[in-house]
């Protein structure tokens, strides 16, 4: 969204009314969660900010946010029942407070509500400083019940039970974690630019290390959940390979390869929770099937940098990462490939019927021209995804729809009709050259221009 648009729309925003703009606000927030629009939603969510001051006045620190923070960048709303690894669903939330909360008692929640009283939300440092013996305080108890319950015979089923299910005890052994690194996280965080970062110049560099390295001397376990903390505040997830890599360069290459393959396990599981995201993007822009599928190659891309990048991960995230591969090719070959031969051989064959007053015949070539690039774009990534033969099929049938059209248009040519014209000449080279190549529609196009010239 450019500037203007976004200028336009603080313009606006106090005439849409309350309802709309509460819809709007929610749709932005889910958006927000998603990287590849994080940027654009915070955009927008800046722009309408005067308004929402007055229908959502700031928040104020409570115990249970200020408990949150250290891993609140690894909060999302799921798509699925699933717990996507490194991240945090937001409604274990709720159970896990209440345990934490149950075992501090009216005594340990004493200190935190009083160092809350007339705390700055937007004072960083103080915030920071005021949650450290809290953070610590909660770490402890919850450490506490998650141990015990590993000695006794059944503990942990019976502590999922109470928890509300395997997803909410999962979280709860993320969230002892992240408490355990809180200090060096929210340093971290309190350092880097604010998200959506877009790049990470040399200083920011250094403070992900010196995080690395106090994380590593608290708690080594803690180690991918402050590297997938840093990736939920990118721009864009496709910065972390290069990130990573720098970050070996820097000395820290001991502290990444000490993760195994947990950041990749965790990259590959968050990719597999995405793609119900994805195929909702992908069905809501069906009759774009360029953009969807430049969309699945740039996320087929992304998942094989990032597992790259986190060093593999074993078998396990292999077989992950297949099944990712799996769906993007399943999901590929229901938005663009599968009908788009029939379907657009139907076009051409339609080229030379009268045009009616929804489209022209310029609008009928770029029409067949998307839906050719559409697949060419799928073949590049083909072999990745199983589409090889299917995607070789449509575009031989393709061409040999282009290649009788062709044939008719040069005799045509030669004959003087008037119903056909070098427009017509030069978009069925344009088609020819994307379904088999330049040589073939130069070809074409020298014999068509020899055919005009000799009328």
């Amino acid at each position: 969204m450019s500037d203007t648009s976004l200028d336009n729309m603080a313009n606006k925003v106090f005439e849409i009314p309350e309802a709309e703009f509460e819809k709007l606000v929610g749709a932005l927030e889910l958006r927000r969660l998603r990287p590849s629009q994080q940027a654009a939603s915070i955009a927008m969510l800046t722009q309408i900010r005067p308004r929402l001051r007055l229908i959502r006045p700031e928040r104020k620190f409570t115990p249970m946010r200020l408990f949150c923070r250290p891993f609140e960048d690894l909060l999302y709303n799921p798509n699925t029942p699933r717990k996507a690894l490194g991240r945090i669903p937001r409604g274990a939330l709720k159970p896990i407070w209440a345990e934490a909360e149950g075992l501090l008692g009216d005594a340990g929640l004493a200190p935190v509500l009083e160092a809350l009283k007339g705390l700055d939300p937007s004072d960083d440092e103080a915030v920071d400083a005021a949650g450290r013996p809290f953070w610590a305080a909660t770490h402890a108890a919850l450490k506490g019940l998650s141990d015990a319950s590993a000695k006794e015979k059944g503990g942990r089923a019976r502590l999922q039970e109470k928890l509300g299910g395997p997803e909410v005890l999962a979280s709860l052994d993320d969230i002892v974690t992240a408490l355990a690194i809180a200090a060096p996280l929210t340093e971290m965080r309190r350092l880097l630019p604010p998200p959506p970062i877009d790049d990470i110049n040399n200083a920011s560099l250094q403070v992900v290390v010196a995080g690395l390295t106090r994380t590593a001397a608290i708690n080594r376990d803690g180690l991918p959940i402050l590297v997938l903390s840093l990736m939920a505040r990118l721009q864009s997830p496709a910065m972390l390979p290069s990130l990573i890599e720098r970050l070996i360069e820097q000395g820290a290459g001991d502290l990444i390869k000490s993760m195994g393959g947990q950041v990749g396990e965790a990259v590959a599981s968050q990719q597999e929770d995405r793609i119900i995201d994805i195929r909702a993007d992908a069905e809501m822009k069906k009759d774009d099937p360029v953009t969807v599928a430049r969309a699945l190659g740039n996320e087929l891309k992304t998942l094989q940098r990032e597992a790259a990048a986190a060093d593999g991960g074993g078998r396990g995230v292999a077989r992950q990462i297949e099944r990712v591969k799996v769906e993007l090719g399943r999901l590929a070959r229901e938005t663009i490939v599968s009908g788009a031969a029939p379907k657009t051989v139907a076009a051409i064959e339609a080229l030379d019927a009268p045009p009616d007053n929804a489209t022209s015949n310029r609008d009928r070539f770029r029409a067949i021209e998307e839906q050719i690039i559409s697949l060419r774009l799928c073949r590049q990534y083909a072999g990745d995804v199983g589409l090889e033969g299917e995607i070789a099929t449509a575009m031989k049938q393709i061409g040999a729809k282009l290649d009788e059209r062709s044939n008719d248009l040069l005799q045509r040519l030669a004959a003087n009709d008037a119903t056909v014209s070098t427009v017509d000449l030069f978009c069925t080279v344009r088609l020819v050259e994307l379904t088999e190549g330049s040589e073939k529609a130069d070809k074409l196009r020298e014999k068509g221009m020899a055919a005009l010239q000799d009328q």
